[in-house]
This record gives C-alpha cells, sequence and structure tokens, in this order.
C-alpha cells in the first residue's frame, strides 16, 4: 500500500510539473490546438500566427454589401467602406482562447476551439464613403407646382424627400463588420406646398384667363386720337401672371411687354433747331411735338386690371410731350454771333471713317441747346448704327483696336469738345481715349471718346441765350462752330504740358491659321504712354477769374501683328490664335 501512494504521487507531481511546463509554454503562445481563420495556430506566438493568417488568407475573397434605403438598394464591396481582413486581431482573439478559462484550454486541446476571422473597418473611410453613397440615394422634396400647358394652368403633384441616416448605418456597421446588408432608416421629407393646397390657385388663375384688348391711342393735341389695339390671348395673359403659392402679376414680363408697344408706337418730341437753306443761309426747322406712354402708371394700372376676370379692355397711359426748344424761343439767324470754333484733320483715314465723320457731323449740324439746358452728344447725333448711316471702321473695344460700327464718330466728338471747351462752358461729361490717338494730334490730351450708351460728351449752356452748333466738312478737315448771344467772358487755353511719358511695349505676334504662311498684317499701332495737362482760364465780365484743368492719362500701347503659320518672327513674342 506504501508503494502504491507513493506511485500515486509521483504520478500526481509528474502531471503538476508536466502541467506547469505546458503552461510555461504557452504563456506568449498561443494554446495548442486551437484554429483561427481555418488555419492551426497552436502554439505560435502572436506574431507567428498574425503571419500565417495573413498568409492563408491573402487570397481570400472579399464580401460583398447591401444597403439599403427603403425601397431602393445598391450592392458595394466591403472593401469601399474601409472593411479589411484583420490578421493581428484574429490573432489576438486566437491568443485569448484558454486565458480565463481551463474549459477552453482543454476543449483546444481536443481541437474544439475554432477562432473565426476578425474583420475590422476603418471608420473615416466609411463614414466619407457612406456619406458620398447617401447623397446619391437622398432626394429633397419637391413641392407641388402650378404650370401652364394646353392653354390651362394644371398642378403638377408634390414628389416626398428622402432622408439618410448616415451616423446610425456607421455605428451600427462598425459593431458588426460581418453584415451582408446594411440599413440606412430612411426618413421621408413632406413638401412644404401639397396639390391640395394648390389646386384652389390654379382654379383662380384659370379664371383670369380670357382675351384682353390693350388700347393705345395717340393723345392731342400732337396725335390724332388714332387707336393701336393689342389683343392678348390666353396663352399671352398666362405669361403676364406669376402662379405660385398666390396668383401675382409678373411684373418684368409687364415691363417687356410695355416697353415693346411703346418702342413701336411712342413718337418723341424733336426740337426747333437751325438748318441751312439752298443758298447756305439758316432758317429754323419748326419744333414738333409728340407723345409718350407713361410705362410706369400704365403698369401699375395694368397690374390691377390683369387680377380682374370681368376686365377685357384697357387703355394704356399715353401722354403728350412737347418739344423744349420752340420756333418762336429762338433768336433770329442774324442776331447770333461766333462764340467759339474748332478744327481738327483726318486726312488719311478709311473711305468708312471719313462716312462715319460726316454722318455725324450732319446730324449734329444746327443742334440747339436752349439756355439753361446741356448739350447732348449721344443725343444730337442720333443711334450709331447701319439704320441711321454709320458704317464699320476701327474702334477702341476692350482694349484692343478692331473694327466696329461707328468708328470715327470721336473725331466730331473731339471737334465739338474743343469748341466747347474754347467757349467756356462747364464740362458735365468728358471721357479720355485709352490711348493717344495720331488724329487729334498735335495737341495731346485734347480729346473726348464717345461709346454708346456708356460714353458720352455733356456740357451746360450757361449763357443767356440758346447754342446753335454749326459743322462744315470736307474730306479731309471738320470744323464746329458754337453760336449764341455772347456775355464777355473770355476764355484762354493753354498749349498742354506733357508730365509724364511712359515708351510703348515691345510688338506682339499673333499667329492667325487664317492667313497664308508669311503673310503679316498689323492691327494695332504702337504708341507712347502720356499724362498731360491742359489750364483753363475764363474771365468773366465783372472781373472775377475761373480756372479749371483738363487731366488725361493715355496708356502705353503695343503694336500688333497678325502672322500667317511658320511666319519668322520673334520667338518671345509669339502668341497663339484660335481659328
Amino acid at each position: 500500500m506504501r508503494r502504491s501512494v507513493v506511485v500515486g504521487l509521483g504520478l500526481a507531481t509528474g502531471l503538476a510539473l508536466g502541467w506547469a511546463a505546458f503552461e510555461h509554454y504557452h504563456r506568449n503562445r498561443i494554446y495548442a490546438g486551437v484554429e483561427a481563420a481555418g488555419v492551426l495556430v497552436g502554439s505560435l506566438t502572436l506574431e507567428e500566427a498574425e503571419a500565417r493568417i495573413a498568409a492563408a488568407t491573402q487570397n481570400t475573397p472579399l464580401p460583398r454589401l447591401t444597403l439599403k434605403a427603403g425601397n431602393q438598394t445598391l450592392e458595394v464591396s466591403a472593401a469601399e467602406l474601409g472593411w479589411r481582413l484583420d490578421a493581428r486581431a484574429t490573432a489576438l482573439r486566437a491568443f485569448a482562447v484558454g486565458r480565463t478559462s481551463l474549459g477552453e484550454r482543454l476543449a483546444a486541446l481536443r481541437g474544439q476551439i475554432k477562432v473565426p476571422l476578425v474583420p475590422s473597418v476603418d471608420a473615416t473611410i466609411l463614414e466619407k464613403r457612406l456619406q458620398s453613397i447617401a447623397r446619391g440615394l437622398e432626394r429633397p422634396p419637391t413641392n407641388a407646382r402650378v404650370v401652364f400647358k394646353n392653354d390651362r394652368f394644371v398642378v403638377i403633384p408634390e414628389k416626398p424627400g428622402l432622408e439618410l441616416d448616415v451616423q446610425s448605418a456607421v455605428e451600427s456597421y462598425l459593431q458588426h463588420p460581418k453584415l451582408t446588408v446594411l440599413e440606412f432608416f430612411p426618413k421621408t421629407i413632406t413638401p412644404r406646398v401639397t396639390a391640395a393646397v394648390l389646386e384652389p390657385v390654379a382654379r383662380r388663375a384659370n379664371e383670369l384667363l380670357r382675351p384682353l384688348d390693350l388700347i393705345y391711342t395717340e393723345p392731342p393735341p400732337s396725335g390724332s386720337g388714332k387707336r393701336h389695339r393689342y389683343s392678348l390671348g390666353a396663352a399671352q395673359v398666362a405669361s403676364l401672371l406669376s402662379v405660385q403659392e398666390e396668383v401675382r402679376v409678373n411684373t418684368q414680363a409687364l415691363r417687356k411687354l410695355l416697353a415693346q408697344i411703346a418702342t413701336r408706337h411712342d413718337r418723341l418730341p424733336k426740337d426747333a433747331r437751325y438748318s441751312p437753306g439752298p443758298g447756305g443761309q439758316l432758317t429754323v426747322q419748326p419744333e414738333v411735338n409728340g407723345w409718350k406712354m407713361n410705362q410706369p402708371e400704365s403698369r401699375k394700372r395694368l397690374e390691377l386690371a390683369l387680377l380682374r376676370p370681368d376686365l377685357s379692355e384697357f387703355h394704356l397711359t399715353v401722354v403728350p410731350k412737347a418739344a423744349q426748344v420752340r420756333a418762336a424761343d429762338l433768336p433770329k439767324a442774324e442776331n447770333l454771333q461766333l462764340l467759339a470754333e474748332a478744327t481738327t484733320h483726318y486726312g488719311g483715314s478709311s473711305p468708312e471713317r471719313i462716312a462715319n465723320v460726316h454722318a455725324a457731323a450732319r446730324n449734329l449740324d444746327g443742334y440747339v441747346v436752349p439756355a439753361g439746358g446741356v448739350f447732348n452728344f449721344n443725343e444730337a447725333i442720333g443711334s450709331i448704327s447701319p439704320e441711321n448711316g454709320f458704317k464699320e471702321a476701327l474702334i477702341i473695344s476692350d482694349g484692343r483696336t478692331v473694327k466696329g460700327v461707328g468708328g470715327g464718330v470721336c473725331q466730331v466728338s473731339t471737334t465739338a469738345f474743343r469748341a466747347l471747351y474754347q467757349a467756356g462752358l462747364p464740362i458735365l461729361e468728358r471721357n479720355q481715349h485709352a490711348y493717344r490717338v495720331r488724329w487729334y494730334d498735335p495737341i495731346v490730351g485734347y480729346d473726348a471718346a464717345v461709346y454708346q450708351p456708356y460714353l458720352n460728351l455733356r456740357a451746360s449752356n450757361d449763357t443767356p441765350g440758346p447754342i446753335i452748333v454749326r459743322t462744315s466738312f470736307t474730306r479731309s478737315s471738320l470744323t464746329v462752330r458754337l453760336y449764341g448771344l455772347p456775355d464777355g467772358r473770355k476764355v484762354a487755353v493753354s498749349k498742354p504740358v506733357i508730365l509724364a511719358r511712359t515708351p510703348h511695349p515691345p510688338p506682339q505676334y499673333i499667329v492667325d491659321p487664317s492667313l497664308r504662311p508669311g503673310q503679316i498684317k498689323q492691327v494695332d499701332w504702337a504708341v507712347d504712354g502720356f499724362r498731360t495737362r491742359i489750364t483753363r482760364t475764363i474771365t468773366r465780365p465783372d472781373g472775377r477769374v475761373e480756372v479749371d484743368v483738363l487731366n488725361s492719362n493715355f496708356r502705353p500701347w503695343r503694336a500688333v501683328y497678325l502672322v500667317g503659320p511658320q511666319t519668322p518672327i520673334p520667338a518671345d513674342e509669339v502668341a497663339s490664335r484660335n481659328p
């Protein structure tokens, strides 16, 4: 019996020592028998297990994930969402087996512990991608709206919107990365405006769809009382309405319609003016009174009338417009005295430029500026258009010298400006040219640019009586004379003082595919930049002296050449031009 006790103690001691050795060996190793991701990793260190798991799973197909948003679905690769196979996390899970449970250790020895592959998800990638996907699946609510269709206003029903809870989806997938279906938990957004709200609005708008006649009557005493009738159908009336959550008038469309009618039938008054007779003597051309639609008043009244379904006829407000200068107010031609004159030269101009100078000069000739009135160059010469006798010639536009209708008109505005300035009249608006123009030499800085409708030449008539503008021209020169009643003022205009001079830049060559190889065509001409000053001294009859200055700042201007392909030119000055 003693022997059996000793043997028993020996076996127990051996087992204890063996188990202790087993535990010591696995202190930094995975317990024997553990399988992870289909790979036996028992008795391996954490690093060895990670490497074996990674090698064994590197070709494992990545799962697909179905995203759901209501009845919408989208299948994506889990990798797009930051999902990846995590060998390290799987090895750590295997290493944890049996660390707190003897039963797990024994189960591992029996080969009963199989650790699944552990995935991980990058939260930043997941959230960014889900937000991007959600933007494609979400839709804002669409309000019901009223449209005009088939001569009626009809209601287009609303559409609910869809909003997705991205944050909840992110949290769900982070907690359960093995999901194969991820729900966005959609929320329906109800539109603010529904068809039920707009139906009565549409009915109200349809009640207003009736024929409507607009009457334009030429008022006496200038007009004959003639009526012009504009009949509007349902579609035209509808275009004047703005039907949304209530029926309003489309003021922009109404303004446009009234402006079109006014343009067609308004007759602006013409001031009396002097015109040369057969023998060159000035005769008075009587004034012509006119009429004009009062557009603000007509619009205000018509806005109310459009909302009255019983109204089928509307009379526009048209008022007489008297000329400002009457023949009876003009002094006799023989009583007029020369106040000032100026002459400029344009010899060598193109035939088109000369034609424009003559057209503007003819329109300006006989123009009358009443006492206290304003000389308005653009008003005096009328529209610079082909219909008014103007042709295409070189103008300055957008920093380039290019062809445009009316090139050369500035010859007339510059000549008129010099006469106005030398007459001592207050200058209300004068604009210099971008660069020094040779036609106005040798006096630098004594020019006036016009460009309808933006740039004008205006001066105030502060003389005792009206001022009459006379023009005369030849093929190479233009003279503008101002006649009126002198008040005794004396005017002295200094020669220009050059304050600064800036050399012009080197020339620029632009390759133009429309030209033949070797062909060169100059389109801009070089001129230095200048800063100039001219001083005007006005001495009044009572001895008062007024001094003002005329400053100009001309930019330096480079020569520009268009050249055909393969033309030898300085490489550093080449620019390309699209055909």
